[in-house]
């Protein structure tokens, strides 16, 4: 056994026995939450990179990234590199984005090409992953393009699948079908046509904090009344109501009384909207790490990337409803948007990083629960000790 891992054995030993002290089985006002080392510790960052990450479908990318046949681009999923590739059937694929002779990566930006070629010894692979030929393979002028010897060197594929305009793989490739996985969501959305809808814009974030606390602020309202002066104004916390969750879906919602320029207000709406969801924002989570909001009038994903134990990388992509996305009679609308966003998510950064800080503190481990906000936040860490582990709680 490697020295690292050994190390990961431990940490994982040292964190089961941290959550079996039953904080994730007694109701919230009684348990707690996932132990400091869960955010703290280099270790744990790594296991859970080979287990959480690798286990479950995970967001890759944008669809509309890849919008030409032959269209390339480079992702780290898990630690491991990844390409994702728009083929020739016009679906998108992934792989490891690895030369099966030497181990070089193949693509290091993105680009369009009509094939892959190792730039080692210039091994070439078709947009569906297949070897096409090895140069010089036999000696000098000797290539082998016999698809009888090549097959044993393809490319390694990844399992993917896109949803609306996001790309999700399963580097594992266990993971329940992704159909069932988004299923609480699926039903929950019936109501919005998403082909009416046109990306817009990418806000990105550095946070000083684990990536978990992102997803974990993201899913809880209970903050909103002390950190979010507008927000509160616009939802009072006692219009809010608890999260709820069903298996890897956490999610929450609200009804407002009066619309907003920053929400409902300005832009167009989805088309067709039934009444019950005129007045509505919903948002979710997907485990481990990919979250949106939806509104009548946009929808903006939330995407947690794990850089660090202590650091994480957040993508906003916000996204509105036809010409509301383009037209040049919205801009100052969709401004006041995009403002808004950064705003808000700067005002969650400065608490988030805090947070993080605490998890340094022996006077925290896991949390004194809120009976009625928290016990998504066990749920949360339910799923993350249940892809840990391996098994289920």
């Amino acid at each position: 056994m490697t020295r690292l891992a050994a190390a990961q054995q431990q940490v994982r030993k040292d964190f089961l026995q941290q959550v079996q002290d039953g904080r994730l089985e007694k109701p919230a006002a009684e348990g707690s939450a996932l132990p400091n080392l869960a955010y703290t510790c280099p270790d744990f960052f790594r296991l859970e990179q080979q287990t959480v990450f690798r286990d479950n479908w995970v967001f890759a990318g944008f669809v509309h990234r890849l919008p030409a046949t032959g269209d390339m681009q480079p992702v780290e999923i898990a630690g491991q590199p990844v390409v994702l590739v728009r083929t020739g059937d016009d679906s998108i694929r992934a792989f490891h984005n690895v030369c099966r002779h030497r181990g070089a990566r193949l693509v290091n930006e993105c680009r369009n090409s009509g094939k892959f070629v190792c730039p080692n010894h210039s091994w070439s692979y078709s947009l569906d992953g297949r070897l096409l030929a090895r140069p010089h393979f036999h000696g000098g002028e000797k290539h082998d393009v016999n698809r009888v010897e090549c097959h044993r060197a393809d490319l390694v594929e990844i399992r993917c699948v896109s949803w609306h305009d996001w790309i999700f793989v399963n580097i594992g490739g266990g993971a329940d079908d992704f159909a069932s996985c988004v299923e609480p969501i699926s039903g929950q959305l019936e109501a919005y046509d998403f082909t009416t809808l046109r990306f817009t814009e990418a806000l990105e974030f550095e946070i000083e904090a684990n990536w978990k606390l992102a997803i974990e602020n993201f899913i809880e309202p209970y903050h909103v009344f002390s950190c979010h002066p507008w927000l509160n104004s616009f939802v009072g916390m006692d219009e809010r109501v608890a999260p709820t969750f069903d298996d890897k879906v956490l999610s929450c919602g609200y009804e407002f009384q009066t619309t907003d320029p920053a929400r409902a207000g300005a832009l167009p709406w989805f088309p067709d909207l039934p009444p019950e969801k005129q007045n509505r924002g919903d948002w979710f989570v997907l485990f481990p790490n990919f979250a949106f909001e939806i509104f009548p009038d946009q929808v903006d994903v939330f995407i947690a990337w794990p850089e660090a134990p202590d650091r994480c990388r957040e993508t906003i992509a916000l996204y509105f409803v036809g010409e509301g996305a383009t037209d040049e009679k919205y801009a100052t609308a969709r401004q006041h948007v995009i403002q808004n966003w950064i705003n808000l998510n700067h005002e969650d950064i400065g608490v988030i990083e805090r947070m993080q800080s605490g998890r340094n503190s022996e006077g925290f481990d896991g949390g004194v629960l809120s009976p009625y906000w928290d016990p998504v936040l066990q749920q949360f860490a339910r799923l993350m000790t249940e892809s840990v582990s391996g098994e289920t709680l």
